[in-house]
């Protein structure tokens, strides 16, 4: 009868418009959809038993039974759904490496996706029969199938995202160091740094490679509006950047190695 959580529900585990207080953060958010989720699943197998004992008996106590427990179980189902958009919000806008005009767009989408939930978590109680209370869930499944899981998919990808660049960012702030480190070596005319030089250009081209993985990421990632097998678009789009991520630990440590040879060459570094 009622549809079970998609499969994005369970990629952190790691959410009214908010008023937060100023303690509130990702940890706080993520452990209020946690404690929703055991809620939810310990609700799950109520639900399932009061269904299965009104389909064998049919009396009036079983089918008030199973009207509580799925009535339970389906506004705490959107309950899971509202706090994990909650906790999405707060990871967002706690991860570096994000324009804040893309944080302001997600965080007015999540904000209102998560008031859909809540109003129709109360809605929910206007249920009289078994048969409405049907009806009314699934125009959740409906929403989380249409609208709520698209979210999440990308609010996903935008954090590994902001993640990503966070790290590129530190790596070309230490390229654009040691290529003045290298300048005032060179400049000094008694160093001997066409090897730096070399593995400078290396580093620099690793960056390249790993703009080229996140444009065919984001390719496919640009898919998922379209596509029903939502979430094999969004693992390809995550491996394609941790293929990324590999070139951005390459030039890390060729940045290391960079770093020795210059201390060899100059012991002012």
């Amino acid at each position: 009868m009622i549809k079970k959580l998609a499969p994005a529900l369970f990629l952190l585990f790691v959410f009214p418009s908010f008023v937060f207080a100023q303690d509130f953060d990702f940890n706080r958010a993520n452990s209020d959809y946690l404690y929703n989720l055991s809620l939810y699943r310990e609700a799950h197998q109520e639900y399932v038993s009061a269904k299965e004992a009104y389909l064998k008996y049919k009396t009036l106590t079983s089918k008030n039974t199973a009207l509580e427990k799925t009535l339970r179980m389906t506004q705490l189902r959107d309950e899971v759904v509202r706090t994990y958009l909650i906790a999405l919000k707060m990871k967002l806008g706690e991860t570096p490496g994000i324009f804040s005009d893309d944080k302001n767009v997600f965080n007015l989408k999540l904000d209102n996706e998560a008031d859909w939930y809540l109003k129709h978590k109360e809605e929910l109680s206007s249920a009289a029969t078994l048969g409405d209370l049907a009806n009314l869930a699934k125009v959740s499944s409906t929403r989380y199938s249409s609208r709520s899981e698209i979210l999440i998919y990308q609010t996903l990808y935008k954090i590994l995202l902001g993640k990503e660049f966070t790290l590129k960012g530190e790596i070309e702030i230490q390229i654009e160091a040691i290529r003045e480190k290298l300048k005032e070596i060179k400049e000094k005319g008694d160093k001997d740094i066409s090897l730096p030089e070399r593995w400078l250009l290396e580093t620099e081209n690793r960056l390249l490679r790993f703009e080229e993985k996140v444009s065919a990421s984001q390719a496919i990632m640009a898919s998922i509006e379209k596509n029903t097998y939502r979430e094999s678009v969004y693992r390809k789009a995550q491996l394609l950047l941790e293929e990324g991520h590999q070139y951005l630990k390459e030039a890390n440590r060729y940045l290391k190695e960079i770093i020795r040879e210059i201390k060899t060459a100059d012991g002012n570094y």
